[in-house]
């Protein structure tokens, strides 16, 4: 047994301190309140302290006696995150409170600074592509062009030729609910559209196949003064289709058309080249409202704001049909080329019936091709 007792007064020393034998002692702790704490009377504690407990005795003594170090353990550690954790709650305030009078300062600075450039810049449309300087930067000496290399052109056959910038060919105009009055109209001014090969993707359009559209596109919203109502001149409701009339109507040259707001956003676009089709898919990635006319806006009651964001912000819900491609073989593409799409867009607030959407067409001219040399490239009809 003497394993046992040498186990047992080393497991109390671990737990109380030394053993002092002429004083009855572990540490400070006397054994009465050592056997109190283990849950022993008196006289088990002796007879396990000298060597006359049984096996079983010392088993269950050693396990409370563990029990009791693991616990002060425990109690030790939390006593000590518990004063960490007070020091750091005081740094924590502290660092709060710093932090909050930064980002208080900040908040003025930027709400000053923001009010200067909508004060400045936001009183005219934007006059370049937002992405102009990572296509067509002012230097390119220290420039990485995000078009094709050469070494890559015949792995990438057909979009190649696609490559380059694309403006809107003419411009297109819808009718706009949204104001409970007739007289509003949405006109398509002019588009920026910078389009690139990509292997995005690749794992389920073939190589070559697929082209990322980076379009600027500038419009505007228009109010006819007279607010004449678009049926039965400007639409058909029998057949549920704009007329001939509408078609024709210019707003520039006719005065009872004055111009609200300048519009400037930006949409992703995604084309897919199937041999002899080109599919066009878009999402308008933002939209923002310049040069409101304000005298304007209040005569007529019209909240740009929701027109923006509401009846325009439905515009991602354009549907574009997909085309023939008359350039198969790419060696065809030249500068002036176009591409041309009937499009819908579908608005909840319309009502004019049109449950398929709002007619348009949209035609892109190609202005400037990356790479106009010939290609040996198979036309896959």
């Amino acid at each position: 047994m003497e394993k046992e007792v040498a186990l047992f007064k080393s497991s109390l020393e671990k737990k109380y301190g030394p053993w002092k034998r002429s004083k009855a002692l572990f540490g400070s702790s006397a054994y009465g309140k050592i056997a109190s704490d283990l849950s022993i009377s008196n006289s088990q504690f002796s007879k396990l302290l000298y060597g006359t407990g049984t096996k079983g005795m010392y088993e269950r003594t050693l396990e409370n006696v563990n029990r009791l170090v693991e616990r002060q353990v425990i109690e030790s550690a939390y006593a000590k995150s518990q004063k960490n954790l007070s020091m750091s709650d005081r740094n924590n305030r502290k660092k709060i409170l710093l932090f909050s009078f930064i980002f208080f300062l900040l908040g003025i600075f930027f709400s000053y600074y923001f009010k200067l450039i909508n004060a400045s810049n936001v009183k005219g449309p934007y006059s370049e592509h937002p992405l102009e300087q990572y296509f067509y930067p002012a230097s390119e000496k220290y420039f990485d062009s995000p078009f094709l290399n050469n070494s890559d052109i015949l792995d990438n056959c057909p979009c190649v030729s696609f490559e380059g910038r694309w403006t809107l060919y003419e411009s297109f105009k819808l009718p706009l609910p949204g104001i409970k009055k007739p007289g509003l109209y949405y006109q398509g001014k002019s588009a920026d559209l910078i389009l690139r090969c990509t292997n995005l993707f690749d794992s389920h359009i073939s190589k070559g196949n697929a082209l990322m559209g980076y379009e600027h596109l500038k419009s505007e919203i228009w109010i006819d003064t007279k607010e004449e109502n678009l049926v039965p001149i400007y639409f058909n409701p029998e057949q549920k289709k704009l007329t001939n009339k509408f078609d024709e109507l210019t707003f520039e040259n006719d005065e009872r058309f004055v111009k609200i707001a300048d519009l400037s956003g930006f949409n992703v676009n995604m084309f897919e080249i199937n041999g002899d089709s080109i599919t066009r898919r878009a999402e308008l990635s933002g939209r923002i409202s310049l040069d409101v006319n304000d005298a304007l806006v209040q005569k007529y009651n019209i909240d740009v704001a929701y027109i923006t964001k509401n009846v325009l912000g439905d515009l991602t819900k354009t549907k574009c049909e997909t085309i023939f491609n008359p350039y198969c073989d790419p060696n065809n593409l030249s500068e002036g080329s176009q591409l041309s799409y009937s499009c819908t867009y579908k608005i909840g607030e319309e009502n004019l019936g049109l449950k398929s959407g709002y007619p348009y067409t949209k035609t892109f001219s190609l202005k400037s091709q990356v790479y106009s040399d010939y290609i040996s490239c198979e036309c896959n009809e």
